[in-house]
């Protein structure tokens, strides 16, 4: 008896040894884990903080300097700020609806400077220097607020411990509700293509009426991603757009992806860290801008002139559009640099280019695997459009173009309007003196509603 006590007391013990050595191992993985997470956080965000504290200095440069060469340089140097800002705010676990001004200034911000380069070769004039003051104002209305959540930081805040909901997003996220419009004031300028930002509408009619769970939703995750590991759910976020938003591990990247509620949408998707040391940051507005050194740039006319690494990208971004039943898609703009393809793509129905329901894809040309998507137009915007049905000919609406454009071609398309609503329009593309355009007619009234020109600058062709 006292030996089968014994040996009961032993199994037991055993157990209890084999049970405390897994919860140990299991929290030592959960605190490594959550420490890893941690150090990606802060560091994105002293990466931010250094890029805004540098846009500051420079834009602050331009307002005393008179040398042209000197200005080109320093708008140069800001264009690369805005953009590794964007890339470090994208690392953040901000709800996107928080941060959109923010995104949305740096990238005008950047299409100012690519302005002011092209058209100035750098030289800023009176007109100028008052935006630029207006700029400062609002860089240091934003370095004001990151140096309040770095005093934060410094006194133990940690992000991660900061993610659970606090009434419409997560904590962190709250920290930055005072970056507002009313702090960033700034001129529409530059877009990648036509149309590129056309999230015209308020009301959001381009997702189904139903709604998932968050479990449904880290499924769907799951499934669009066939060797995803670690899946890490981040909360919920309300605002524009009611999303569950994810991080990842896939293809030797980090992934951060939001999953609307209502319809089951991806919205967005970035690809942030590669396991190998290369930087794969993808945000909106990455996608929205062509980055340094482009060497290619080309509409949905120029089939003949896309080479076969954008072709490959191309037809990538078209086939992860089917996979998540966005049928009809074709690609309306792409550009490339020699490491990434930027592609939008519109849906193309009996032959009109929907332009309002744009998305904006991100292709890694080495491995040619999808590493950003952008789809909030399309979220706001799609709809199945009736009764587009042209009151003008083509040839009536080519007698409206000026003579002097040379035509080069010509489609149906539906086009958003400067304030609210859209309309169809034909869209004429031709050259002038070695400049090419794209002109836009009102099918229905035969005005000419919009017309763009197509710039070309070191980081490729914009449409201005």
């Amino acid at each position: 008896m006292k030996k089968a006590f014994i040996i009961t007391v032993s199994i037991l013990s055993c157990i209890v040894l084999v049970l405390g050595l897994t919860l140990f191992s299991a929290k030592s993985t959960l605190t490594s884990t959550s420490a890893n997470l941690e150090n990606v956080y802060q560091r994105s965000f002293y990466d931010l903080v250094n890029n805004v504290n540098n846009m500051e200095v420079e834009v602050s440069k331009l307002l005393v300097s008179n040398d042209s060469t000197s200005q080109q340089k320093i708008l140069s140097n800001i264009k690369q700020q805005t953009g590794e800002a964007e890339s470090s705010l994208s690392l953040l676990p901000v709800n996107s609806n928080v941060v959109y001004e923010t995104s949305m200034f740096m990238n005008k911000l950047n299409g100012y400077c690519s302005s002011l380069i092209t058209y100035n070769d750098g030289t800023i004039g009176e007109a100028d220097l008052e935006t630029l003051e207006s700029v400062h104002n609002s860089i240091n209305n934003i370095k004001n607020e990151l140096n309040k959540i770095i005093d934060k930081i410094m006194n133990g805040y940690r992000i991660s411990d900061n993610l659970g909901m606090e009434g419409e997003m997560n904590n962190f996220s709250s920290n930055f509700t005072s970056f507002t419009t009313d702090t960033m004031q700034f001129p529409s300028l530059i877009y990648d293509g036509p149309f590129s930002d056309s999230t015209i509408n308020k009301t959001i009619k381009g997702l189904k009426d139903f709604e998932i769970t968050e479990d449904e939703a880290k499924e769907y995750v799951t499934s669009l991603f066939s060797d995803g590991a670690d899946i890490v759910y981040l909360g919920e976020t309300k605002g524009r757009f009611e999303t569950y938003d994810f991080t990842l591990n896939a293809n030797n990247r980090m992934y951060y992806v939001q999953i609307t509620k209502q319809g089951k949408f991806l919205l967005t998707m970035s690809a942030n860290i590669n396991n190998s040391g290369v930087n794969t940051n993808t945000t909106q507005t990455d996608i929205e801008k062509n980055s340094t050194e482009s060497d290619e740039s080309v509409d949905m006319e120029d089939v003949n002139s896309k080479s076969d690494d954008l072709i490959s990208a191309i037809n990538k971004a078209k086939e992860f559009a089917k996979m998540l039943k966005l049928d009809d898609m074709e690609c309306v703009w792409s550009a490339k640099t020699d490491k990434t393809a930027y592609i939008n793509l519109a849906p193309v129905v009996d032959d009109i280019i929907m332009y309002p329901d744009l998305i904006k894809v991100k292709v890694d040309l080495q491995e040619n695997i999808v590493v950003g998507w952008e789809a909030s137009s399309y979220a706001y915007n799609h709809v199945e459009r009736e009764d587009l049905i042209a009151q003008l000919s083509e040839e009536e609406a080519r007698e409206l173009i000026s003579k002097n454009l040379e035509i080069e071609s010509q489609k149906l398309c539906v086009i958003p309007l400067d304030f609210v609503g859209e309309t169809l329009a034909y869209e004429f593309s031709g050259e002038y003196y070695g400049y090419k355009y794209y002109l836009y007619i009102d099918a229905y009234t035969g005005k000419q509603v919009r017309v763009l020109r197509v710039v070309q600058t070191n980081e490729g062709e914009l449409v201005l």
